[in-house]
């Protein structure tokens, strides 16, 4: 059975790799992008000095207290050094899982392992944390695209952001609901769902019902607010850093659906879909595909890569082994 998994595990990587490949081939062909002509583009790196202090100091900090907010609401006490370096390593391990935001169940696994005395519960305050940034984060990018009129594109996007948090709210309705839970905790028992797994669902249901959401959402929310406009300052940023300057309306509108697109899960860290989001929207407003493509690499190299960096260095000092993870 453990040999079957690891199988199907291989593949899906390599699948995932072929799709990152292919849709960042398809877009190299079918824009002309040529990176080449950019390597100098970077005529006021400056710019770039606040980028880092977002991704060194501000973000790590306030990610962690947010998440301290939610912990301590479950019953859990954590120190905001302890989950900074959680978050690090998280981040990590998860660069090679698909999605722009795979490091989630890597969270998720190491602060359920810290503890194991309350399954689920842990775990459950990244699955609240999630839902309402999604929440947010479309919030966001239907409220900013309301200023944008020249740009008929972004009704779709604003109608499809409408039809995100419709979900979202009806996914968090039925984790949350006791008889819906019931209707199917009793059909996984008639099929003999393992038991483990089965436990730690059932913690991180009742740790989920129990969260009171009113008061994280009143202490946690400008946190939130503050993590989320500070990746999109970080977008602007990079273009200012290579000498080009759009309205700062453009980058609340457009990064919001861009962060959502980037995190389907079909690429190895989103490789190849944000890319392609990335020109498909900034050639909305005349940006040539190629400065696009570009800032989106900066982008993730300075997010994720940077502290991907860091975490592998704490990984290697605490002796964090790979097969811990993957189980």
């Amino acid at each position: 059975m453990k040999i079957h998994s690891k199988v199907i595990r291989k593949i899906l990587i390599i699948i995932q790799a072929i799709i990152s490949i292919g849709l960042l081939i398809h877009i190299f062909l079918r824009h002309n992008i040529s990176l080449l002509n950019r390597a100098s583009a970077l005529s006021m790196p400056v710019w770039l000095i606040l980028s880092f202090f977002f991704t060194l100091v501000l973000i790590p900090i306030l990610s962690a207290a947010r998440w301290k907010i939610f912990l301590f609401y479950s019953g859990i006490s954590e120190k905001i050094k302890q989950l900074i370096k959680i978050n690090f390593i998280s981040i990590f391990w998860g660069i090679m899982l698909p999605s722009s935001d795979g490091f989630a169940a890597i969270r998720m696994f190491l602060i359920e392992k810290k503890h194991r005395d309350r399954p689920g519960t842990s775990g459950s305050t990244i699955i609240a944390e999630k839902l309402l940034g999604f929440i947010l984060l479309c919030f966001f990018g239907i409220f900013f695209s309301l200023f944008i009129h020249n740009i008929p594109q972004i009704t779709l996007s604003r109608t499809i952001l409408i039809l995100i948090v419709i979900i979202i709210l009806l996914i968090m309705l039925i984790i949350t609901n006791s008889k819906i839970y019931n209707y199917v905790s009793l059909r996984l028992e008639k099929i003999r769902f393992d038991r483990r797994v089965f436990k730690y669902l059932s913690g991180m249901h009742s740790a989920l019902t129990k969260l009171p959401f009113k008061k994280i959402l009143l202490e946690a929310l400008p946190i939130m607010v503050l993590i989320q406009l500070t990746s999109f300052l970080n977008v602007y940023l990079i273009f200012k850093a290579m000498g080009i300057s759009i309205p700062i309306i453009h980058h609340l509108a457009f990064v919001p659906v861009i962060q959502i697109i980037s995190l389907i899960p079909v690429t190895i860290s989103g490789f190849g879909i944000r890319e392609g989001a990335f020109v498909h929207f900034y050639s909305l407003v005349g940006i040539e595909p190629t400065v696009a493509f570009s800032v989106s690499i900066l982008n993730f190299l300075i997010l994720t890569g940077v502290p991907a960096f860091i975490g592998g260095i704490i990984s290697i000092t605490d002796q964090i082994h790979k097969r811990d993870v993957v189980k």
